[in-house]
């Protein structure tokens, strides 16, 4: 019998303002086990303490504290072959990132062709640990023309709600609690969130919550129930009628055909 290898540990720095392009989470989770850290003010300890294989940076549009943050971890883990996701085209960003030591840059919208050529390969080089390159300073300053202008301000508005979402996604959420963070009341809140988004909180919810019982099936190694209880769903049954409504397939038949 041939024993598989525990995948690498992928580190994802998630830094964005608007809702997270699921599908690119799912696709990491068939080469690694992720973990993530969303805060600025811990990404260096999170690098420490977690010791990953590799890194992943994902950006709406990048400011300065973000560049600055970017540079600070692959500066002190300079052998990690590091991803940067973007939605912000910049020649001045993308030449200060390989500076910064950078792997790859990648632009959204990512097709998914593209997200898995680039995650099988950063997972061979992170099995493989060797040498990638050596601390090349860009430079106190990233170059103004690569940060970009402030983030919508509806997008930003709502920040506070999709973190509540982000980091409570297996807890019971409550819509009045998202619309006291962003300093609206539930109507308001209501309204506005599906005039930034294009749906209702609750979907949202319970995309984010299918996203990551999909992302949790792709990696393995617990069970079915385990991840509707992981993911907010209390009751087994309920889970696997709207697991199948969203993705077409009850969350067994989606676990046995995954790519090996």
């Amino acid at each position: 019998m041939t024993t598989r290898q525990p995948k690498p540990l992928l580190l994802w720095f998630d830094f964005s303002f608007s809702p997270q392009d699921r599908e690119l989470r799912i696709i990491s989770a068939r080469h690694f086990h992720v973990e993530y850290s969303t805060r600025l003010d811990r990404a260096v300890e999170d690098a420490g303490q977690l010791a990953p294989d590799a890194l992943c940076f994902e950006f709406d549009r990048p400011d300065e504290a973000r560049l600055q943050t970017l540079q600070d971890v692959m500066r002190n883990h300079p052998q990690l072959p590091a991803l940067l996701l973007t939605v912000e085209h910049s020649e001045a960003l993308v030449v200060w990132a390989f500076r910064a030591g950078a792997w790859n840059v990648l632009v959204a919208p990512v097709t998914d062709a593209e997200f898995e050529a680039n995650m099988q390969a950063i997972a061979q080089v992170a099995v493989q640990r060797r040498p990638l390159r050596l601390p090349r300073p860009p430079g106190a300053d990233a170059p103004q023309n690569a940060l970009a202008a402030s983030v919508d301000e509806r997008i930003s508005r709502m920040q506070p709600a999709l973190q509540y979402v982000r980091r409570h996604y297996g807890d019971k959420l409550n819509e009045t609690e998202a619309a006291t963070r962003c300093g609206m009341g539930r109507y308001a809140f209501s309204r506005n969130f599906h005039a930034t988004f294009g749906m209702t909180f609750r979907e949202y919810v319970m995309r984010a919550r299918i996203s990551e019982a999909r992302r949790m099936l792709v990696e393995g190694g617990i069970s079915v129930t385990e991840i509707a209880f992981a993911t907010g769903f209390t009751d087994g049954s309920y889970f696997a009628r709207m697991f199948k409504r969203y993705t077409g397939s009850l969350p067994s038949a989606y676990r046995a055909r995954r790519p090996e």
